[in-house]
């Protein structure tokens, strides 16, 4: 029985060594559809991420008309903050108001070099207004708080997270749909010359079908070599692919978190489950490429039926 499945592996992996041109292209093409749905799905996990961080949150930045802090302000800052409290639904526990100053260094601090040219334009700080950020005890009623917010009179705007939430959904709508079709096309290249080579195998090795199969040898026994071959493009594929967007995901993951401060989610939280997606997936096509094509061979030809 050993000796059987040993020399079904062999065969599996001449097979593939044999016509390696074609084994290259199946690999080749399978790492492109992997790549691409992996990198959608991290794209889609990071966004889903962001977005969970954004309801977490519950806060939003409530910018003032000029109406505090300079010397003829009709209003202290406590009398804004009370105006704030007045509205139903505010944490009086996170309330805190920003300077324009405060406002500004921060800004400065997190785009550096980009903004340094603002120093030229004189009192930068005035750039801004002044600010309190504001947190909701209910985050069901968020749309309705924001809104009473805008309407006070000593606020000029509310900066709340929505526009990015919408945003973000449409990217990550978009992703879906375009990964979708073009993981589906690559998908069904793949699966093609995947088939095709398994196809060639077996014509080259025709009559040596034939002649296992007169001496009796199982379709099943026949079988299992190319499906190795099928299994071995598969895994390839997974292996590279997996590689390779580890890689990607690495480097951007770095770049975003130098522009975005919630930051890309560790890598190390999600590389067994990216590790068995892409190899479950790799082998799975390359399974369903090689019964494909084995099936159709013993139908049509030699007399080799199913059995």
């Amino acid at each position: 029985m050993f000796n059987n499945f040993k020399y079904l592996v062999r065969e599996g992996f001449r097979n593939a060594w044999a016509n390696r041109l074609m084994t290259l292209a199946s690999v080749g093409v399978l790492v492109c559809c992997l790549v691409l749905m992996g990198s959608a799905i991290l794209v889609s996990v990071n966004i889903s991420n962001i977005m969970h961080l954004f309801e977490e949150k519950n806060v939003v930045m409530v910018f003032l008309n000029d109406t505090v802090s300079s010397s003829d302000a009709s209003m202290t800052v406590e009398d804004v903050k009370n105006q704030i409290l007045s509205v139903d639904n505010i944490d009086s526990e996170n309330i805190e108001f920003i300077p324009k100053e405060k406002g500004f260094s921060t800004l400065m601090s997190r785009f550096d070099e980009n903004l340094k040219i603002i120093d030229t334009l004189g009192d930068t700080a005035n750039i801004l207004p002044d600010a309190f950020r504001v947190g909701f005890k209910d985050p069901t009623r968020y749309e309705t708080t924001v809104e009473q917010l805008k309407n006070l009179p000593v606020v000029y705007t509310v900066r709340d997270n929505r526009e990015y939430a919408e945003k973000l959904m449409g990217i990550n709508q978009t992703v879906t749909v375009v990964g979708t079709w073009i993981v589906g096309l690559l998908l069904v290249v793949s699966l093609f010359i995947i088939t095709n080579t398994i196809k060639l195998t077996m014509y080259v090795r025709k009559l040596e079908i034939s002649i296992m199969k007169s001496v009796g040898a199982t379709d099943w026994f026949i079988r299992m070599p190319f499906l190795v071959e099928g299994i071995i493009i598969g895994l390839s594929a997974g292996l590279i692919s997996f590689g390779l967007v580890s890689y990607i995901y690495s480097a951007a993951a770095s770049a975003i978190s130098d522009v975005l401060a919630t930051g890309a989610l560790p890598y190390r939280s999600m590389f067994l489950k990216m590790l068995g997606a892409f190899l479950g997936s790799g082998i799975l096509s390359g399974t369903i490429g090689s019964l494909v094509s084995i099936r159709k061979y013993l139908r049509n030809d030699g007399g080799l039926n199913d059995e």
